[in-house]
C-alpha cells in the first residue's frame, strides 16, 4: 500500500509539467469543488443567501483561498523541486523525502476541498446547496 502511494505521488509529480503546459492557470484538481464557492459568491441572489450567509461567503473569500494557495504555491514548487531531484539524480531518500512531502500536501488540498465543501452544506439550507450543486454542474 505505501509502494502504491508513493507510486502514486511520483506519477503526480511526473505529470504536471503536462498539466502545466496545456492550461498554466488548472491545478488538476477537480473543478467542481473548486469552483464552488466561486459560484456561490458570483450567485448569491439566485441561491437566495439572507445577510448572515452572504457576511459568511465575504469572510469565507476574504480569507479561505489564500490559505489554498499558499499550499498550493508550496506543493507546485515541491514538485519542481522533485523534478530537479530526478533529473539530476538525488539520492532515493532524498527523493523519497520529496514524494512524502507532496504527497502529504496533495492530502491537504483534497481535504481543503472537502472541508469548503462540508462548510457550504453547513451554511446553506438544503435547497440553497441543491442549487449550488445545480449552478455548478451546468458550468
Amino acid at each position: 500500500m505505501k509502494l502504491f502511494f508513493y507510486a502514486a505521488a511520483l506519477a503526480t509529480v511526473l505529470a504536471a509539467p503536462v498539466f502545466a503546459q496545456s492550461n498554466p492557470a488548472k491545478t488538476g484538481l477537480s473543478a467542481p469543488v473548486i469552483r464552488l464557492t466561486g459560484i456561490l459568491n458570483k450567485n448569491q441572489d439566485v441561491i437566495g443567501l439572507d445577510a448572515t450567509q452572504k457576511e459568511d461567503v465575504k469572510n469565507w473569500v476574504a480569507t479561505m483561498p489564500a490559505h489554498r494557495k499558499a499550499l498550493e504555491d508550496e506543493t507546485v514548487a515541491l514538485r519542481a523541486e522533485m523534478r530537479a531531484a530526478i533529473v539530476n539524480g538525488a539520492p532515493v531518500d532524498a527523493r523519497q523525502a520529496l514524494a512524502d512531502k507532496i504527497g502529504a500536501n496533495e492530502v491537504k488540498l483534497v481535504m481543503m476541498r472537502s472541508n469548503c465543501t462540508d462548510h457550504w452544506r453547513e451554511v446553506l439550507r438544503p435547497e440553497q446547496f441543491a442549487k449550488l450543486i445545480e449552478l455548478a454542474s451546468a458550468m
